[in-house]
């Protein structure tokens, strides 16, 4: 009472008070959190930077915040992961899976947040009252009603700017012509690049290294684009949530790495002389960018700095072409991007580990002091803050609100300027895409949700995407080769076998193709055939890990665990990705094992052990032992895994299997009936069927096996032979 009679003698009226208050301490001046999306940014290119003292917005950053790799999910595309980031769920959940999607009439367009089914950061923001503004994020066209404001992917030179595209690409509506108005349209200036991305502003080029020069020019327009307006909109709406996404680093990769040193033969003498600083310089640039966007952090705002994935680099990079229609871009992509945290709340110095894609929206809707929906798919990142906000037990929600984005209407969808630049960086092949399905999608929708699928463990809904795929484009090579791979892993090599023979028919030239056909007869003992496929695979691309790991296979099964070791050095220099690395590590523990070299098998089962759980590590090890036909061992180390982990369906049919290629028929069908009362696939019951039926003569379970197997897979001839054969007489009395 006595303040409030002070105040009123001020003539100060209490609710004025409060709200001030309430504004110093919200800062709704600045933004809470601000998101900057850099893709392609890998983290040993800004170490290696950094410590030549190129980049000091980064290092300022590393030094006052915190700083460590950030663990993407395959597929490793754009469009995938930056929808990820924002929604903190899954591909198979959000529905971006693709760089395209198809207009009412058939025709490919650039892919849109129609085909989004979750709410995204700036969803969950306005659902709680909070200002977002976001510029230029993957898959934002059409925008969608916020407070605050949307700059679309479909203003600037990431996607394509048009005077046709305007109904949709930003919010409010007009906010696209204030824009014009104010800051003109992006416009490239090819001099200017030349004098800041070449080794020379005269240096002569190739005709091929004119035009790529032009693409970067693209992505330079758009980022200056982006560095005007940015400011502008910031003052204008002032948001608690500020985001922004930059394309320039991964185009610059794709178009310059193979340009970059060591020189590779096929560049041509001038390309490298004047694009071998280029990947570089675009770090440094950005690098300026970031320094200007972070003069609107105020104290209280939480900046989180992150790529997609991280980009193949000096020795790693492959012998094929990550651009020039080939689409390829993927095969140089690495599964480990960057993540930079800055505030006052976060330990200065400070290395982050285990982060994902998946945590970055929680931590943002944490660091808003907004309430958590139970249905994300990752965590708060806690571990870098010492108190305050990011230290307490969010709320929690079941879900947020959502409601679907219609599709762009006529014209508005097309893009071909875009279409155009994703064939230039190796993301779209040069010919046309086959029709789509009913649904608007393309086949390569279909193959990108399988992968996300198969990275999950859903093998099942993973085969069905893959035949999906298939469907839609019958002459779709990675359909067929993706399922292929998947067969190989459950032993169901004659369906493996059909589709590669279908695959390598289609595509001779596919180097993955003829690593799964390796894959194939080392797993079938045809070690002949397998060295005429890995040689086939190198003659097209000598630089990929997988043709080591395969080659170290082989080498172990021929009992060279000398020459498998050598490989596996080999395919552990070229790679980064978690399940390959289970593999190499796993591979080097047998043959060091074989060498007598425990040490090495100590510290190979030492760093496989912070990769994956010890059962999987055991049935790894199992799967190596019967690749070298020593089943004894592999029941060993499979033993060991069932008893760790005894309701693991594949556990149980794997043990099924070694059990059978040890000769002991009884205990294999105890297993893989175990198996099978645990989550029966189809390869588990056919092959508990013909057991049951050879062994113990077993006729009428024979048959209920064969037939839950059809339930599962109808395309399985042989079943159906069985069934036609014996399942009639399976009923009968005394048969």
């Amino acid at each position: 009472m006595r303040i409030s009679r002070a105040l009123a003698l001020f003539g100060v009226p209490l609710l004025a008070i409060a709200a001030a208050v309430w504004i110093w301490r919200a800062g709704p001046r600045h933004p809470r959190v601000l998101l900057i999306g850099v893709d392609g940014a890998d983290p040993a290119i800004l170490d290696r930077l950094i410590r030549d003292n190129k980049l000091p917005t980064f290092a300022r950053l590393q030094r006052e915040g915190a700083f460590g790799r950030l663990r993407s999910r395959e597929p490793l595309l754009s469009p995938v992961i930056w929808t990820t980031i924002a929604t903190g769920r899954k591909p198979q959940d959000h529905g971006v899976l693709d760089f395209v999607e198809a207009a009412a009439d058939g025709h490919a367009v650039p892919i849109t947040s129609s085909r989004r089914r979750v709410p995204a950061l700036w969803n969950i923001a306005n659902q709680f009252g909070r200002r977002s503004g976001f510029i230029g994020w993957y898959a934002s066209f059409p925008v969608e009603p916020v407070r605050g404001f949307e700059v679309s992917d479909r203003i600037a030179f990431h996607q394509v700017t048009t005077d046709q595209v305007t109904e949709g690409a930003s919010f409010p509506t007009d906010l696209a012509s204030t824009l014009r108005q104010r800051f003109g349209d992006p416009v490239p200036d090819v001099p200017a690049v030349r004098a800041r991305f070449l080794s020379r502003p005269d240096a002569p080029l190739t005709a091929d290294g004119e035009r790529r020069l032009i693409q970067l020019a693209r992505m330079h327009a758009t980022t200056e684009y982006y560095r005007r307006i940015a400011r502008w909109l910031q003052q204008t709406y002032r948001p608690a949530l500020f985001g922004v996404y930059f394309e320039a680093i991964d185009a610059c990769g794709h178009l310059f790495m193979e340009d970059a040193a060591p020189r590779r033969p096929q560049v041509a003498a001038e390309d490298y002389a004047a694009f071998a600083p280029t990947v570089d310089r675009c770090y440094q640039y950005q690098d300026e960018v970031i320094g200007e966007l972070m003069t609107m952090a105020a104290a209280d705002t939480l900046t989180i700095i992150c790529s997609d994935h991280g980009f193949k680099s000096g020795d790693r990079r492959p012998e094929t072409p990550g651009r020039a229609d080939v689409g390829q871009a993927a095969l140089w992509h690495l599964p480990y991007g960057v993540i930079l945290m800055h505030g006052a709340s976060v330990r200065a110095g400070s290395t982050l580990h285990n982060a994902t894609i998946l945590d970055i929206a929680p931590t943002v809707v944490h660091a808003l002091e907004l309430p958590l929906a139970r249905n994300l798919s990752g965590h708060t990142i806690q571990e870098p803050f010492t108190n305050g906000r990011m230290t307490r037990e969010p709320a929690k929600v079941a879900r947020y609100e959502w409601v679907p984005v219609p599709p762009p209407q006529g014209s508005a969808a097309d893009a071909p300027e875009k279409l155009a630049e994703l064939r230039a960086l190796g993301y779209l092949s040069g010919s046309s895409a086959p029709a789509p399905a009913a649904d608007g999608r393309f086949a390569t929708s279909y193959l990108n949700e399988g992968v996300a699928l198969y990275v999950d463990g859903e093998q099942r809904d993973a085969l069905r995407a893959f035949t999906r795929a298939v469907q839609v484009d019958p002459s779709n090579v990675n359909g067929r080769a993706f399922a292929a791979r998947v067969h190989i892993e459950r032993r169901d090599f004659d369906l493996a076998r059909s589709l590669l023979d279908e695959a390598v028919a289609l595509d001779p030239r596919s180097a993955y193709v003829r690593l799964l056909r390796a894959n194939l007869a080392i797993s079938t003992q045809q070690w002949a055939l397998a060295d005429t496929e890995l040689s086939a695979a190198a003659a097209l691309d000598a630089r990929l890990p997988m043709l080591y790991v395969q080659r170290a296979r082989l080498l172990n099964a021929q009992s060279d665990p000398a020459g498998s070791l050598a490989a596996l050095n080999t395919a552990e220099s070229l790679t980064d990705a978690e399940p390959l690395l289970l593999d190499i590590l796993v591979l080097r523990a047998d043959a060091a094992s074989r060498l007598g070299h425990r040490a090495e098998v100590d510290a190979a089962l030492r760093r496989a052990s912070e990769l994956a759980p010890a059962d999987q590590i055991a049935a790894a090890r199992a799967e190596v032992a019967l690749g070298r036909s020593d089943p004894q061992s592999a029941l060993t180390y499979l033993r060991s895994a069932v008893d760790a982990n005894p309701r693991s369906a594949a556990l149980w049919s794997l043990l099924g299997a070694t059990y059978g290629r040890a000769s002991d028929f009884g205990r294999a069908i105890d297993a893989y009936e175990r198996s099978v009362a645990l989550a029966p696939t189809a390869l588990a019951c056919k092959t508990l069927a013909a057991l049951v039926f050879e062994v113990r003569h077993d006729r009428a379970r024979a048959v209920a096996l064969w037939e839950q197997s059809i339930e599962l897979d109808r395309n399985q001839p042989d079943v159906k032979h069985f069934l036609d054969r014996y399942g009639a007489a399976a009923s009968v009395p005394g048969r």
